[in-house]
């Protein structure tokens, strides 16, 4: 197995991240090989948490959308067989593919150096990079006071209702907060099941996120904001 494949393979088999002296002894590879590969700010980026390095793991690969594709860098697979919840069995088959071996997916996959990850480890790794996957948190729900804070669709939105001091660590008030700090509390998990994640992934959730902010703050896109002082502060070489 090549130093990166193996690299996604015990990240993505510890919630998607790991502390980097922790990836070190879990990894047998030439020491400048190893960081030959963690530079590689396309796959893989930095961040701390509470004075430790963590590595995080990224891919530019995601699920194809597209109803008929002819070919594409995509995974051409069914999305409830990636959380390991599609209905369909051996006798009423899924129109969409079960098979990561396929022609098609093993192309991409090796085209990634993901050929090595399990569907569970995978589905880890798609669920911090794909942003079609996960809802985003609510900007409004985290602003004013109230059950909703100033979110306009209450009940009915479709963002993910938590705290997103919470998410980042950083907020101080975990008994007189108003906002969620519960993905299991009704309107988060019932937003997150919209989205098709299975109750066995709620706990993982926050360890999700976290990672989806780091990815996010490191491209320049995240979609709210990050306090550094305790989870998130990107490498600065």
């Amino acid at each position: 197995m090549d130093t990166t494949a193996m690299i996604y393979k015990v990240l993505c088999a510890h919630n998607g991240y790991f502390e980097l002296e922790e990836l070190r002894a879990n990894i047998s590879t030439i020491e400048d090989d190893l960081e030959s590969v963690l530079g590689n700010q396309e796959i893989f980026t930095s961040a701390v948490s509470e004075g430790n390095k963590l590595i995080v793991a990224k891919t530019k690969m995601r699920l194809c959308r597209a109803k008929e594709c002819n070919g594409c860098s995509n995974l051409h697979l069914c999305i409830f067989y990636l959380y390991g919840t599609c209905r369909f069995n051996e006798r009423q088959e899924c129109r969409f593919c079960h098979q990561l071996t396929s022609e098609h997916n093993i192309r991409v996959l090796r085209e990634h150096h993901l050929e090595k990850l399990d569907r569970k480890e995978l589905c880890t790794l798609l669920l911090q990079n794909d942003n079609t996957l996960l809802p985003p948190v609510c900007f409004t729900y985290n602003k004013g006071s109230g059950e909703y804070g100033y979110c306009p669709d209450k009940e009915s939105c479709r963002r993910l209702h938590v705290c997103e001091r919470y998410i980042t660590g950083t907020c101080a008030a975990d008994v007189d907060c108003g906002r969620s700090h519960d993905f299991y509390e009704p309107h988060p998990l019932n937003t997150l099941q919209q989205r098709g994640v299975p109750n066995e992934l709620v706990p993982s959730m926050l360890s999700t996120y976290r990672n989806i902010q780091a990815i996010q703050y490191e491209e320049g896109s995240r979609p709210w904001p990050i306090n550094l002082k305790l989870v998130i502060a990107i490498k600065e070489e």
